[in-house]
């Protein structure tokens, strides 16, 4: 994207620092999801191959293109990663609301489908080292009075991805804060935001990244209204049990940051380097 992110203002209780054993999506999903009771500790790249789940109705982390291309962020990511693990990647495409549950039946390896790092997933999922900046905002149309914070959609009706952390998110917001506002579930954020398009909708809740390739899509007609109102990185998502696959992947990762090739994807899909210096102190709102 060509325009700068909005500074943190955070406006919920900060977290104690993320342990680094492991950030519209992407989403949330309970640890009970998890398989817990399996311990065998497997290598899933043993076959050469790296098996990913993705959601792919997120732009700009995991899309189609207009050949019906997988195409996004994630995509770029996945392949670097591979790359660097010396093993092949396949791409297996999932809706959102089923992922982890496909993930924990062993459908395949891992989700690098923008899964943001909450303590939710740190108990129930082996989760990486953050690669990517997150946080969910608000977006606005511009022929509409701006929403600047959740207190300012009374009334309204606010668009999410079903089973997100901003879906959740608002649905907590939308009790704690006492605010009537109307949230209507989506399958995917292209739904979401041509229903705003077509002000079916007043307002959409998402990820950072995903809202600022939109408004920088569509200047003329949407705009991040709020600040960013939560810090939760992206992090590859494995089995509990999986752990040495995510020391191998955390590995990578460092690598594919210190030679720029993180670098290099972030400027492809953001215009600006969201891969550096990432805070990994998690502020989340529960």
């Amino acid at each position: 994207m060509k325009r700068k992110l909005l500074g943190l203002s955070l406006v919920v209780l900060l977290l104690s620092a993320l342990v680094l054993t492991g950030c519209s999506t992407g989403g949330s999903k309970k640890s009970e999801d998890a398989v817990v009771e399996d311990t065998v500790v497997e290598d899933a790249l043993a076959d050469g191959v790296l098996s990913v789940g993705v959601d792919d109705t997120y732009l700009p982390m995991e899309f189609r293109d207009d050949q019906n291309e997988l195409v996004g962020f994630d995509i770029d990511f996945a392949n670097a990663l591979a790359a660097e693990l010396g093993v092949k990647v396949e791409f297996k495409t999932v809706a959102w609301d089923g992922i982890f549950n496909g993930l924990n039946a062993k459908q395949y390896d891992a989700i690098i489908s923008s899964t943001s790092i909450t303590p939710e997933r740190l108990e129930g999922f082996s989760m990486t080292d953050p690669y990517v900046a997150n946080g969910i905002v608000i977006v606005s149309r511009k022929d509409a009075t701006p929403v600047k914070t959740f207190k300012e959609l009374e009334g309204k009706t606010l668009g999410a991805q079903i089973e997100t952390t901003a879906d959740i998110a608002a649905e907590k917001l939308k009790v704690e804060e006492g605010v009537n506002v109307e949230i209507k579930k989506f399958d995917g954020m292209l739904d979401a935001f041509a229903a705003l398009q077509g002000k079916q909708i007043d307002n959409v809740i998402t990820d950072v990244g995903v809202a600022m390739y939109y408004v920088a899509q569509n200047p003329d007609l949407y705009v991040v209204s709020s600040e960013v109102l939560t810090n939760e990185p992206i992090g590859i998502t494995a089995r509990l049990a999986d752990t040495a696959t995510t020391e191998k992947f955390n590995e990578a990762i460092k690598s594919l940051q210190e030679s720029g090739k993180m670098t290099e994807i972030s400027m492809k899909w953001f215009g600006e380097d969201m891969t550096k210096d990432i805070d990994t102190k998690l502020v989340v709102i529960e």
